[in-house]
C-alpha cells in the first residue's frame, strides 16, 4: 500500500537536513516533494517553530559543527571551497551563513551547496589620511523572498579611526548582481567584519552619537530594513542607565537582545515584542562570582546568548570566547556544558539546518557555482602555497 504523499511529506519535514537528503533516492515523487519550494519552506518553519534541527558553527581554528540538542561533540566542518580561517563567517540566517572571504561566499552547511559572489570592487577612491574597512551583514527579505548581503565600505581617520562616510552596496540573490544604495550615516562596529544582529528583516548595530555626546542618548540602536533599504532608531529600555556598561546586541530565541557589562555583573535584555519599547524585559542578571567564583577580581568577560534549552527554562551562554554554560531562569544558577573537541577559543553562531539553497538561477552555474569565480578560488590557493 503507497503511503499518501501529504503523510510522507510531513514526516520528512521533521528530520533533520543530512537524513532528508538521504530519501531524495528513495522514488521520484519523494525526490520531487523535497525539492520543492513549499517543501523547503515547510521544513524550515517547523524547525524554526518546534526548536529543532538547531546546531552551532564554530570558528576557531577552523569549522567546528556542535548538536546543540546533545552538545556532545564538535565535528570538523570543511567547506567544499578554498577557506581561511582568518576571513570569519558571518550571521546565519535560515540556515545560510556568509563566509567573509575574497570574494564572499554564500554557503548552507548543512547541504553543502554555496555560490561565490560575483565580483564588487569599491568604486570610491580612500579619502586622503583615511583607511578603509569593509563590513558586511546577511539578512531575509521576506516581501521578496530574497536573501541579500549588505556590503559597507566604510572610510576611518587614520589617526583618530573616527567615521568619516560610507559606501554601501546590497547583493540580491534572486537576481545574482549588486546595487549601490545611499551611505549610511552612522558607523558600524569596528572591530570585526560584520554585524550579525539580523532581526524581523533588519540589521541592527549599537551606534555612538558623536553629536549627542553631552545628551542622555549618546548610544542608540540603529536597524537597516533590507526590504525598504531605510533605517531608524529602535528604543533602549525605558529608564536604562549605561554610564560604566559595556553594551552589546545578539539574538535569542528570534528576539533582539542587550548584554551590559559591568565590572561585576552582566544583565541581558530581551525585547519580546519587536520596535515595542515597553516589551524590553531583564531575563538575566549574573554576578561574576556566579559565573566565575575562582577569579572575582577580574572584570567581567564577554558574556553572549545562544539558545534557548527545549523546555525553554535554560538559557545556553558563551563566556569569554571559551566556556559554554547552561543558565537557568528559574533557579538562577549555571552549569558547566563538557563538548569533546572544542578549540580552546571559539566565536559560536546559532544555525537551523534548512534546504535554503544559495544556487538560484543564474547564467553560467555550474550546481549553481560561478565557474569562472570558483576559478579566481583556485588561482587563490595556488599562489598561497607556491
Amino acid at each position: 500500500m503507497m503511503i499518501p504523499s501529504e503523510i510522507v511529506t510531513d514526516i520528512i519535514s521533521r528530520l533533520p537536513v543530512k537524513s532528508v537528503l538521504r530519501f531524495r533516492c528513495v522514488s521520484r515523487l519523494w525526490c520531487s516533494i523535497i525539492d520543492g519550494q513549499d517543501f523547503v519552506k515547510m521544513h524550515l518553519h517547523r524547525s524554526t517553530t518546534t526548536n529543532s534541527n538547531q546546531r552551532l558553527i564554530l570558528e576557531g581554528l577552523g569549522l567546528y559543527s556542535v548538536d546543540l540538542n546533545s552538545l556532545d561533540k564538535a565535528h570538523v566542518v570543511k567547506p567544499p571551497f578554498y577557506y581561511k580561517s582568518v576571513d570569519g563567517i558571518s550571521n546565519s540566517c535560515n540556515g545560510l551563513i556568509l563566509v567573509m572571504s575574497e570574494p564572499p561566499v554564500l554557503w548552507n552547511p548543512f547541504s553543502t551547496k554555496y555560490r561565490i559572489l560575483p565580483d564588487n570592487p569599491i568604486e570610491y577612491p580612500t579619502p586622503l589620511l583615511c583607511f578603509s574597512k569593509v563590513i558586511y551583514g546577511l539578512a531575509y527579505d521576506s516581501r521578496k523572498d530574497d536573501y541579500k548581503v549588505v556590503r559597507v565600505v566604510e572610510f576611518r581617520n587614520k589617526t583618530s579611526h573616527l567615521w568619516e562616510c560610507s559606501e554601501v552596496e546590497i547583493y540580491s540573490m534572486k537576481s545574482n548582481s549588486w546595487n549601490r544604495i545611499k551611505g549610511f550615516p552612522y558607523p558600524l562596529p569596528f572591530l570585526k567584519g560584520n554585524w550579525g544582529v539580523h532581526v524581523h528583516g533588519a540589521l541592527h548595530t549599537l551606534v555612538e552619537d558623536y553629536f549627542h555626546v553631552y545628551s542622555e542618548k549618546p548610544i542608540r540602536i540603529m536597524g537597516f530594513s533590507v526590504e525598504r533599504e531605510n533605517h531608524y532608531e529602535v528604543m533602549l529600555p525605558p529608564n536604562f542607565g549605561i554610564k560604566n556598561v559595556k553594551m552589546k546586541l545578539d539574538v535569542l530565541g528570534g528576539c533582539l537582545c542587550l548584554v551590559c557589562t559591568s565590572k561585576s555583573r552582566a544583565n541581558l535584555w530581551v525585547m519580546k515584542d519587536y520596535g515595542v519599547e515597553e516589551s524590553w524585559t531583564k531575563l538575566i542578571s549574573i554576578g561574576s562570582s556566579t559565573i566565575d567564583p575562582d577569579d572575582i577580581l577580574q572584570p567581567f568577560a564577554y558574556l553572549k546568548p545562544l539558545a534557548y534549552s527545549k523546555n525553554g527554562e535554560n538559557v545556553l551562554l558563551t563566556y569569554d570566547d571559551k566556556r559554554l554554560v547552561w543558565y537557568n531562569l528559574r533557579t538562577k544558577t549555571i552549569k558547566n556544558v563538557s563538548v569533546r573537541g572544542l578549540p580552546f577559543v571559539f566565536f559560536p553562531e546559532v544555525c537551523v539546518e534548512s534546504l535554503i539553497s544559495p544556487c538560484g538561477p543564474a547564467p553560467r552555474e555550474v550546481d549553481g557555482v560561478k565557474t569562472n569565480g570558483k576559478d579566481k578560488v583556485k588561482k587563490k590557493i595556488t599562489k598561497k602555497n607556491r
